[in-house]
């Protein structure tokens, strides 16, 4: 079997296509390989289909099946650019307009289904990357009330993605 080396930067861009504790790195390799083909055939045949990541996650009673729902990694990464496209930090709104205009090409019909909570189901899955984000250390937690917020380590991830891209 081969051995490739790869940076903690792209370690940790990869460990957000994977189900923690679940997929193993080869796993989150070919979701990431999957969706480029897909995303490839979209181009090449100029569909305007939005790219879905189908996971081995098992499916709740009360959720979508897999591959009907935009991944929630995707939404992390929004937010994160979101907050930097924003200076590093904004009122939560503006960074969900901002992740709105951004991700316009692959949201869906399912994804602006009103919940039975009567949240927006893009919006809710946003507010649930920015709760993990916070949990990772890439957002402030002490931030006020409404107000979402790069920490310096997210700040230093989003500045090293946006210089390798």
């Amino acid at each position: 079997m081969p051995v490739i080396r790869i940076t903690d930067t792209t370690m940790d861009r990869l460990k957000q296509w994977a189900v923690p504790l679940e997929d193993t790195p080869d796993d989150a390799i070919r979701k990431v390989l999957d969706a480029a083909e897909q995303h490839l055939k979209c181009i090449l045949t100029k569909k305007e289909e939005p790219i879905y990541i189908e996971t081995t996650r098992p499916i709740h009673k009360s959720r979508l099946p897999n591959g009907q729902m935009i991944p929630q990694s995707a939404y992390n990464q929004a937010v994160m650019e979101a907050l930097y496209e924003l200076g590093g930090r904004a009122q939560a709104q503006d960074v969900l307009d901002v992740v709105e205009k951004n991700m316009k090409d692959l949201l869906t019909d399912i994804d602006y289904q009103e919940l039975s909570s009567g949240s927006i189901r893009w919006e809710k899955n946003a507010h649930w990357a920015r709760f993990k984000l916070v949990r990772a250390g890439l957002l402030k937690s002490n931030s006020p009330q409404g107000l979402w917020e790069l920490s310096s380590m997210g700040l230093q991830q989003i500045e090293s993605r946006v210089k390798d891209a």
